[in-house]
This record gives C-alpha cells, structure tokens and sequence, in this order.
C-alpha cells in the first residue's frame, strides 16, 4: 500500500496532483525533462537505457533519484549536464533546450575531480578566474564559500593533503563558486564513510537553504535519498523509466532538528522500509532475468 505523499508513476495518469503528461508544466519548470529516450548502440546489439522519461523539477527544488544498477540514473543526469545527446526527447533549463553543457549547470563527481597539485582557494577560483571575473570578486567569492563550507583555515593546502569529507567540500566549494541556477550531484557522497557522509548530508541540506539553488541529486543509498530529497523519484530497471514518485517532508525537517532524530521517526523509517523493499523486488527481478 503507497504511503501518504507516494504515488505511481503510471504513463498517462495524474501523478500527485500534477497535470496529465498532455498538460505540460516546462514554462514553470527550472529543469523540463520531457520524453527522454537513450539507446546506446554496441557492435553486436543494443542497450536502451532510458524509455519515455518526462519530469519538471521546480527552481530551488531538491530532488533525488534512486534506483537499481543499470536503471539509467547517471545517463539521465549526464543528459542534463549536456555530456550526452538523448536518442529521443529534451531537456529544457529555464526554457532553453539543453545542447551542450552550460555554465548554467554545475556537476559535483563522485571524486571531486579537483586539481591535486593546486591550494583549495585556487581549486575553488578556477571557474571564476576561467570566466575572467575580476580579482576582487573572486576573492571576495573564495572567502565566502571558504567559510560556508568550513574550510577557512585550509585555503591555502593543497588538496591531496586533505581527507576525503575534506574534498567533497572543496568540490561543492566549486561548483558554487561558478554560481550555478543547477546543481546536478552524481554519487557525491557515495566514497565516504558513514559518519562523514551523515555530516556531509547536514552540508548539503544547508547549502540548498543558503543558496536557493536547484539540485539533482543520484545516489544508490536508499536512506540517503530519502533523507535529502524534497522530492524523491524511483526508477525502474532497465530500460530506466520513472517507477514511483515521493513527497517528502525529512529534507525540510533536518534543516530544524538533529538529523538522528529525523531519520529515527517512525514515517522516515516507514517510507525507507517501502521503498528498500520496492528497490529489493527490482534487484531481484533484475537477478531472475539474467539467471
């Protein structure tokens, strides 16, 4: 049984509250994802990635997505990003249809993919001073982001030097400073350890408060998701299509009390165990298939 704030995705119906897919909401939409298909073509045969996937995603929205290996996630952030071209469909940011990158939209890896061999001031200066910024404001920009991410006293290390929590937060650091209306984040958080992940969480939950930006956020952990997510969006295993949507009321919530005592509540705990177990079928069915 869905739980209050879930509903089904299925093609053609409402889908909490919000207009059939004939209705389009793109005009309104920071981000329109509208009919999106990806095939990747290999010598010998074909993968389809992504099957028909249209969304909005509102300006200042925190979004997460989950799902089985293999379901299309990163494909369809990359697509935002404009790293890839989709088989079918369009991305439209701020209704501009999306055809390349754009410093409209900031990425945040994995691995920070910052520049070792640099300080962490001139990792975070490098878009800014790339743009041509003038001195002053890029200063002025890396102290600022400097404190929000609690780096002050290490704006002058180099990177390699710090840990891994550490990084990430020269990589937000980053991206921000480059002041993007998007931030697309694929697994930022997904090589720390529990603890600095939990922490690196409160981070980012402060960052979209502070900064009114958009974000999109892939992760593969379940609670992470859920924790994070305004809104969260399950999708199915291949070919990745949008399985189930949740509004969430938690992401909202840690911004005013302990994130232990968020993720303690019995409608956290309730809603995790829901879609833990709908990610279980999804693997299993994936399991079955290739047996």
């Amino acid at each position: 049984m869905a739980l209050p704030g879930s509903c089904p995705a299925a093609g053609g119906s409402s889908v909490c509250g919000r207009p059939d897919k004939g209705i389009r909401m793109a005009e309104k939409a920071e981000i329109a994802i509208d009919r999106i298909s990806m095939v990747y073509t290999l010598p010998d045969s074909e993968v389809h990635a992504l099957n028909d996937v249209s969304l909005d995603i509102g300006k200042g929205e925190i979004l997460s997505v989950l799902g089985p290996s293999g379901c299309g996630k990163t494909t369809l952030l990359n697509i935002i990003a404009g790293f890839l071209s989709p088989t079918r469909g369009e991305v439209r940011i701020a209704g501009t249809p999306v055809k390349g990158p754009g410093a409209e939209r900031g990425m945040v890896f994995q691995q920070g993919a910052l520049f070792e061999w640099l300080s962490v001031a001139q990792n975070i200066s490098f878009g800014p001073r790339m743009c041509g910024r003038n001195r002053k404001e890029t200063v002025d920009t890396v102290q600022r982001l400097l404190g929000i991410v609690g780096l002050v006293e290490f704006a002058d290390k180099p990177v390699y030097q710090l840990s891994g929590g550490m990084q990430q937060r020269v990589a937000l650091a980053r991206c921000l400073a480059n002041d993007p209306d998007v931030i697309l984040m694929d697994e930022p958080l997904g090589a720390l350890d529990a603890l600095t992940r939990e922490k690196m969480q409160g981070l980012v939950l402060r960052l979209w408060k502070e900064t009114g930006k958009t974000i999109l956020l892939i992760t593969h952990s379940v609670e992470e998701a859920i924790f994070l997510g305004e809104r969260l969006i399950v999708m199915a295993p291949r070919p990745g299509r949008i399985e189930r949507e949740f509004n969430l009321p938690f992401a909202t919530e840690a911004l005013e009390k302990p994130a232990r005592d968020v993720k303690a509540g019995s409608e956290f705990v309730s809603v995790r165990e829901e879609i833990l177990s709908m990610i279980w079928d999804m693997e299993e069915e994936i399991m079955g298939d290739n047996g």
